[in-house]
């Protein structure tokens, strides 16, 4: 009994050690997030407010919920009904870093303002977005996932590999430090050719390893279309022959060309990538692209393109 007794006082004060903890943090990082929506309102004349904040020592993570987006006319703009951010460092750039917005919905005074002409279904939708980073120190390795979602529409998936991003992670990291430095405060010339230097340096090392893109129908992507063609006065089946026309003469590889065709017949899924050369960087694979510029098939074979429609 007297073990048992033992271990729960341990269990309990570990457990209100993380509480401390977890309620600290939530302090320092509602002081930090206040500061940057100040900031944010003052150089956009946007104002956000939210419900509650959160912070989790041992999941490195920060939770804020039902946040109100307003205009420079005080009137809503957007509603969220939670952010969540994991592995963020302030001093470095982590392994993991994580990116959750759920539910994002233009507010009704927002959807009113729009033009006549504009897609209500899609601006009315709610939106999911997540976004993810692993990055490897040791390698310089990096793989950046993108998923936007307009809820029972459609999807967007984004995949980018990358070796050699040392530079361009450092070059971000130093970038965000010059901005909290400044403050409110705007850039001179003089600062700003410093970061557009700093930036373009870092890209010049780096290597494009993969890139995959995809759009999948969640459930009403097909009456989206078919909505936003019945604004400019056209029928699915005439921007099916418009494409199909298209095709026939437009620089693009068979594989490509067959998947396109097939997406406009199907409208529910279209997935493409490519798997670009290793040891060479952007500027020596954009200079290969360009001699290959209508040669369809060789430039496909150098990228590794692969494509698929339904």
């Amino acid at each position: 009994m007297k073990k048992l007794a033992i271990v729960a006082v341990v269990v309990a004060a570990a457990i209100g050690g993380v509480s401390y903890a977890n309620h600290a943090l939530t302090q320092e990082v509602k002081v930090e997030v206040d500061r940057q929506l100040a900031l944010m309102s003052q150089q956009m004349g946007i104002t956000a407010s939210y419900e509650d904040i959160s912070a989790s020592v041992l999941g490195q993570s920060v939770e804020i919920s039902n946040m109100q987006i307003t205009g420079f006319d005080q009137q809503p703009v957007a509603n969220i009904a939670s952010i969540e951010v994991a592995g963020y460092e302030v001093d470095k750039i982590a392994p993991r870093t994580e990116l959750s917005i759920k539910n994002f919905t233009f507010s009704e005074h927002f959807l009113a303002q729009l033009p006549p002409d504009a897609n209500n279904k899609l601006a009315a939708a709610s939106y999911d977005l997540h976004t993810l980073m692993n990055y490897d120190e040791k390698s310089g390795d990096s793989d950046i996932d993108f998923a936007l979602n307009a809820k029972n529409i459609v999807g967007l998936n984004f995949n980018l590999g990358l070796a050699k991003s040392t530079a361009l992670m450092n070059a971000s990291l130093a970038l965000s430090k010059m901005q909290q430095q400044l403050g409110s405060q705007q850039p001179t010339l003089e600062q700003q050719l410093q970061q557009q230097t700093l930036l373009m340096e870092a890209l010049a090392e780096l290597e494009p390893r993969s890139i995959e893109i995809a759009l999948n129908n969640e459930g009403e992507f097909k009456a989206l279309v078919e909505q936003t063609l019945e604004k400019q006065g056209m029928t699915l089946e005439q921007m099916q022959q418009m494409v199909n026309m298209q095709l026939q003469q437009a620089p693009v590889s068979e594989e490509l060309s067959e998947a396109i065709k097939n997406f406009t017949q199907g409208l529910s899924s279209l997935t493409v990538s490519a798997s670009l050369p290793e040891g060479q960087t952007m500027t020596e694979i954009n200079q290969q692209i360009f001699t290959l510029m209508g040669q369809p098939e060789e430039l496909a074979e150098f990228i590794n393109l692969k494509a698929k429609g339904e």
